[in-house]
């Protein structure tokens, strides 16, 4: 009996060594699988984020399959988790590996999350495109799998958009007066150009055809921009916003951003940079502009009536404000984990907003249509060649690479890049703040110098444009941050000492006037102010001027005795 048990153990002994030694091949066979994948991923994220790190990627390249390993449904979150962070933190590390890291976080989920029987219909608002804009984005909403261009773009774009909504909303629990703050931001940080415009034509075509993430590095953005961040600002917030059109039942001509609170519409021009003045210091509604003339004629100057009536406004139709990426079937299946649990919205819920802000309105029936910008912005950042070029050029400066001092030595950064992340952010003070990233993006002559002497003959004029082309930007942008945290004095001494008498033709000037204005008002010299906002030759001048009217009149209201 004894010796029949020594064998039966002998026997369990060597089974559980062969199970062991078949778990072992399998995981070996599994490890070089993943390595395997990896380097196929990495391959091909090469080819595609050669441009995507420094926002100027080209056409969105064709989905990657995702992984095939199933993922256990309780790492789903931590997946996603890891994407978001990924994209959260690119002041701080390697931009091609966190983009690298976002999309295998993404592919991964949604090999996990998105089956492939799942019922899934389009918004019919997509219906209301023009035929040549809906096949540009209708074989993509459909789409399971995630791409390393366009979709880890997005999801870095809307990161930066609800990080500043939360910034620039602070303590304010008031809708409107949140919307009042998102535009405020979206005045003083985004320098109003010309191009593109609202709708091109052929003599009128634009060739500043940037995506979100792309105008917020620049900080420039024509009235149609402008509009565009300030929807998907307050899309983050959780405040519906549409764009209004007037023309009734013809062609509808986009007009000017409103912020639906309250089952009201609260109106914001974007070319004046003023809210459509309302009563209680609050901005006008739709309702209000319809029915009282007085509304819109505030905003007419003597050589230059405001274009838009009373009873237009009382005709306004509705442009919904979405993508090709918000619509999309993955980007809704994301937003269910992305929105509660890390604050970002990624998705567009087109005909639900619409009908919203339809009842918002002094007509019956109002059309809702897609506001097609986004969707032509898309088309041409993909097709016009011309836009890459024109993007490269506004953003060079932030890829200026800075070698200084740090902690650990000699240390290099892109300190103009690092600036503009944290200013999203609202990460202004201490070492790590956007303001000391700004600071060491003014370089000074002799670094500049040292920099042309070390580059070759033939590229020394080219390095020393850039590098003090970034010193200006980092110069203007320190005046505009410590406008927005209400240092007046720094500001006025930054847009004018530093900005307009050191550089007075860069391509801040007109943005740097403008904003010159605001501080010296909220200083009490207003004649000072009056007298800057009356020079600003920008698109921004009648709203310029407007502003110093009140002024004016404000002051003119205190000092004169009470009847």
């Amino acid at each position: 009996m004894k010796r029949a048990a020594a064998v039966v153990m002998r026997v369990m002994r060597v089974m559980r060594v062969m199970r062991v030694m078949r778990v072992m091949r399998v995981m070996r066979v599994m490890r070089v699988m993943r390595v395997m994948r990896v380097m196929r991923v990495m391959r091909v994220m090469r080819v595609m984020l050669v441009l995507v790190a420094t926002g100027c990627g080209r056409t969105p390249p064709t989905p990657v399959a995702a992984p095939r390993t199933p993922v256990p449904k309780i790492a789903t979150e931590k997946l996603v988790a890891g994407a978001v962070s990924a994209v959260s933190r690119l002041d701080d590390f390697d931009e091609q590996r966190a983009y690298e890291q976002a999309f295998d976080r993404l592919a991964q989920w949604a090999q996990a999350t998105l089956p492939e029987a799942a019922e899934w219909r389009p918004d019919p608002l997509v219906e209301t495109l023009p035929e040549r804009l809906r096949q540009g984005c209708e074989p993509r909403l459909a789409q399971r799998t995630f791409d390393a261009g366009g979709d880890v773009t997005a999801l870095r774009d809307r990161r930066w958009l609800a990080d500043i909504a939360a910034a620039a909303r602070g303590d304010s629990a008031d809708d409107v007066e949140v919307a009042g703050k998102l535009f405020d931001w979206v005045v003083r940080s985004l320098a109003l150009v010309g191009d593109p415009p609202m709708v091109p034509t052929a003599d009128t075509p634009g060739t500043r055809w940037f995506q979100l993430g792309e105008v917020l590095l620049s900080g420039r953005a024509s009235a149609a921009q402008r509009s565009w961040v300030f929807l998907e600002l307050l899309r983050q917030a959780g405040i519906d916003g549409v764009m209004l059109a007037t023309g009734g039942s013809g062609e509808p001509r986009p007009w000017l951003p409103a912020a639906v609170i309250g089952g009201e519409a609260y109106l914001f021009e974007p070319t004046y940079g003023l809210p459509i003045p309302g009563t209680a210091g609050r901005p006008a509604t739709a309702r209000q502009a319809a029915a009282e003339p007085d509304v819109l004629a505030a905003l007419s100057l003597p050589d230059r009536p405001y274009p838009v009536k009373a009873a237009d406004a009382a005709g306004v139709s509705v442009l919904v404000p979405a993508d090709g990426w918000g619509l999309s079937r993955r980007m809704q299946q994301l937003d269910r984990v992305v929105q509660p649990r890390h604050g970002v919205r990624m998705a567009d819920d087109a005909s639900a907003v619409g009908r919203r802000a339809a009842a918002a309105l002094p007509g019956a029936d109002p059309a809702i249509a897609l506001w097609q910008f986004p969707f032509e912005t898309e088309l041409r950042r993909r097709g016009d060649s011309a836009v890459e070029p024109h993007l490269a050029r506004e953003l060079a400066p932030l890829a200026v690479v800075v070698v200084a001092e740090g902690p650990r030595g000699q240390e290099a950064s892109r300190p103009l890049f690092k600036a503009r992340v944290r200013d999203f952010r609202g990460a202004f003070d201490g070492p790590d703040g956007a303001k000391a990233a700004y600071l060491a993006a003014r370089p000074s002559r002799e670094v500049i110098q040292q920099a042309v002497q070390g580059a070759p003959p033939e590229q020394a004029a080219a390095v020393e444009r850039l590098y003090r082309q970034m010193k200006e930007d980092a110069t203007y942008w320190l005046g505009i941050v410590t406008l927005g945290e209400g240092q007046p004095e720094a500001a006025v001494d930054f847009l004018r000492r530093m900005t307009l008498e050191n550089s007075p033709d860069s391509r801040w000037t007109d943005a740097a006037r403008a904003n010159l204005g605001r501080a010296l008002a909220a200083l009490g010299r207003i004649d000072e102010a009056v007298a800057v906002l009356r020079e600003d030759g920008s698109p921004q001048r009648f709203g310029s001027r407007l502003l110093a009217d009140r002024l004016e009149r404000e002051r003119q209201e205190r000092t004169s005795p009470a009847p």
